[in-house]
């Protein structure tokens, strides 16, 4: 690790300050070469610029604030932005097949299974008239009679809306 101050002394203790700070990286578990670090002064910003190279790859990133150690947090905090992002390519180019095995896979139902949920019931139909149809109806709200009406042939459905009112469906 280089570290050059420009207009500024770099300190033992902003050395401490700047290795603590960027051994927080070695989370990310990528071998960063060739860093440097560029420390300046102008006026009252205190700017920080860091240089280096992963996997053959260059990185790079800058920060600026009023203070020093602040900056350098900052710098190093964008420089984890940048290694998480690579990483995250690296991660979504794997193959399809290992893609798929990080996902949950839901367990597939059988179609026996599928067919046991919903049960088909097929009730006798019986023909008759408008009216032996509507003595059948149950009283209770709601209640279906499926028949075969007598005079055209045709299959309808008598309906209990509430407890006077009956509907005809004609499909």
């Amino acid at each position: 690790m280089k570290i050059t101050g420009r207009h500024l002394v770099v300190t033992p203790a902003l050395r401490q300050h700047i290795e603590n700070r960027f051994e927080r990286l070695a989370r990310y578990e990528v071998k960063l070469s060739h860093l440097e670090v560029i420390l300046g002064v102008s006026k009252l910003q205190h700017s920080a610029e860091v240089v280096c190279t992963m996997q053959r790859r260059r990185i790079q990133a800058k920060s600026s604030t009023r203070e020093m150690y602040a900056t350098i947090d900052q710098l190093v905090d964008r420089l984890g932005v940048q290694i998480r992002k690579h990483k995250e390519r690296q991660a979504d180019h794997k193959e399809p097949a290992k893609r798929s095995t990080r996902k949950i896979q839901r367990p597939a139902l059988r179609k026996e299974e599928a067919e046991e949920e919903i049960e088909v019931i097929r009730p006798a139909q019986a023909v008759l008239t408008l009216e032996d149809a509507k003595r059948r109806l149950d009283p209770l709200p709601g209640s279906l009679v499926v028949f075969t009406s007598l005079s055209s042939g045709k299959l309808q459905i008598l309906q209990r809306v509430d407890r006077d009112r009956v509907v005809l469906i004609d499909p």
